[in-house]
């Protein structure tokens, strides 16, 4: 396993990232950037997107929802960056947009990436969802509450929005069994083990790490990033029922 960047190196990407990632021209370098590269791309057979701010619920949504599907089906997802969600919206491809409450993403986000600065990750958060705002009546917008109980009703948002025929995910424990058990081979496979600390799903040692991190999140000194990144949330949330 390589040994990882040194954190101000993984600082300086990460915002070089997000620079260019508003802009479908610079896509490919973001993917270049990217785990699974291209593989990730939006291309002729992609026939769904799911996207959303890190940590939000996509992993779940894109693993359930292709699960739910007999036949497969070609996801693209986890670039996380807004330009993804432009390109998917300009050529009117199905795309479901997951939003969850900047406390909660942005914690889990930094406890699976220490190096990333709170006020940056917040700042981050608040764009991210700004420059997907102006495109929310051209795709589904759903909460990670939405998603992770309620799927079923999401994929039928998403059937009569784009009149398309996906099969809606039934949450039962062994659907939810056979979906983690996915998330969790599939990140090994990308990413290798790296222990509990940036495995996509409920972890129950990420807990006293991720009340530490949220208490930094809400001191006064990013009060006014929190409160900005609040009231998008909620401009998005208000999207989550179309």
């Amino acid at each position: 396993m390589k040994a990882p960047l040194p954190g101000p190196l993984r600082r300086a990407l990460r915002r070089g990232r997000e620079l260019v990632g508003d802009h479908p021209a610079f896509l490919p370098l973001v993917l270049a950037l990217t785990p699974e590269g291209f593989a990730r791309a939006i291309g002729p057979r992609t026939q769904l997107v799911v996207e959303g701010y890190p940590r939000s619920g996509n992993t779940y949504a894109a693993t359930a929802i292709a699960m739910a599907q007999p036949g497969g089906l070609v996801v693209a997802t986890h670039v996380h960056v807004p330009a993804q969600v432009k390109r998917a919206v300009a050529r009117g491809l199905p795309t479901l947009f997951v939003v969850r409450h900047p406390i909660d993403a942005v914690a889990s986000t930094i406890v699976a990436a220490p190096h990333i600065r709170p006020a940056a990750a917040l700042r981050e958060y608040d764009h991210h969802h700004q420059e997907v705002l102006p495109l929310a009546d051209r795709l589904v917008v759903a909460t990670f509450e939405q998603v992770t109980t309620d799927l079923g009703g999401v994929v039928a948002r998403l059937n009569q929005r784009f009149a398309i025929a996906l099969v809606p995910f039934d949450h039962t424990d062994a659907s939810e069994a056979a979906v983690q058990g996915e998330i969790e081979r599939h990140y090994d496979v990308v990413h290798g083990r790296t222990g509990e600390r940036a495995v996509p799903r409920p972890s129950e040692a990420r807990r006293d790490e991720t009340a530490r991190v949220r208490a930094v999140l809400t001191a006064p000194a990013l009060a006014e990033l929190l409160s900005r990144a609040e009231r998008t949330y909620q401009s998005m949330v208000a999207l989550s029922t179309r």
